[in-house]
């Protein structure tokens, strides 16, 4: 703050919080003279899954949901605590016939009016009420869910709106209900075809295509990791890793908030050095404040 002339510098009227930890609160300081207080949680993406030994590619993560809502400044303490989610980790790929591991649950994204989500009647905004989630088994994970008064008890004074997160997918088309975006399904082995993110063109813009890793006779290519675009605000999940005959390729971690790919599969045929390809992480979540 450029307290001369009660004049407030132009970069405390956006605030951007990036994850730091489960037990690490940060601080947000309302800037004098503020009327409106503007806030996006976006939720942390589930890991995609370790791709197995066997004939069926392994699932992907879900994305992180998103709320956005908009708050009288004088109806909210001076300072906020936030804690924005952490992505899942992506699962290891394995060497038994069809035995999956699963990624990791994103984290959900917090504000709060203390440094604790225990209490609900303390929270300002919530990105979700269940976290994004990894595949069980070879299907894909599913979205954050969206949030509502239940989950975060001060969002009932103001006005929000809430977006479930994307389930991941086989091939997955971005921006169809939300800006975050699930990753892609790993390749198996018989085919050893991963799943892509698939461009979108919206007129004013095109979105990239992000491709799942080559098949490969021994060793299968790596998917590609998703990418953040900030104008306009949109976040890509990871592609899938090739499927192979002895090492599948591994997923590509998910930008903010989205799904990791899944990592391909590896031969049937028993062998000790034939082993699927790991699942990427999860993006972790963001949090990004803004006053008028």
């Amino acid at each position: 703050m450029l307290d001369i002339f009660n004049i407030p510098e132009q970069q405390d009227n956006v605030k951007i919080f990036y994850a730091r930890g489960t037990t690490d609160w940060q601080t947000w300081q309302k800037p004098r003279n503020c009327k409106f207080i503007w806030m996006m949680c976006i939720g942390g993406g589930a890991g995609g899954g370790g791709g197995p030994r066997g004939a069926v590619g392994a699932g992907a993560g879900g994305s992180g949901g998103v709320v956005r809502a908009i708050f009288p400044a004088n109806v909210l303490p001076d300072t906020l605590y936030v804690q924005p989610g952490l992505g899942g980790g992506g699962g290891a790929g394995g060497n038994d016939t069809n035995i999956f591991n699963p990624g990791g649950s994103g984290g959900r994204s917090f504000v709060s009016i203390a440094a604790s989500s225990a209490t609900v009647i303390n929270l300002v905004c919530v990105s979700g009420a269940t976290p994004a989630a990894s595949n069980s088994d070879n299907q894909p994970g599913a979205g954050e869910t969206i949030a509502t008064v239940a989950n975060a008890g001060l969002l009932s004074l103001g006005n929000f709106t809430s977006t479930a997160g994307q389930s991941g997918g086989t091939d997955v088309t971005p921006l169809t209900s939300t800006i975050t975006c699930g990753g892609c399904r790993g390749g198996s082995s018989v085919s050893g075809i991963p799943g892509n993110i698939l461009s979108v063109d919206l007129g004013i813009f095109t979105t990239p295509t992000l491709l799942g890793g080559i098949p490969g006779g021994t060793v299968a290519g790596n998917g590609a990791s998703g990418v953040a675009n900030w104008k306009p605000l949109y976040f890509l999940g990871g592609a899938g890793g090739g499927g192979a005959a002895i090492t599948g390729g591994n997923g590509g971690d998910g930008s903010y908030g989205c799904g990791g790919g899944a990592g391909g599969s590896a031969l049937s045929a028993a062998s000790g050095g034939i082993i699927g390809g790991n699942g990427g992480k999860g993006g972790d979540g963001l949090v990004i404040i803004a006053t008028f």
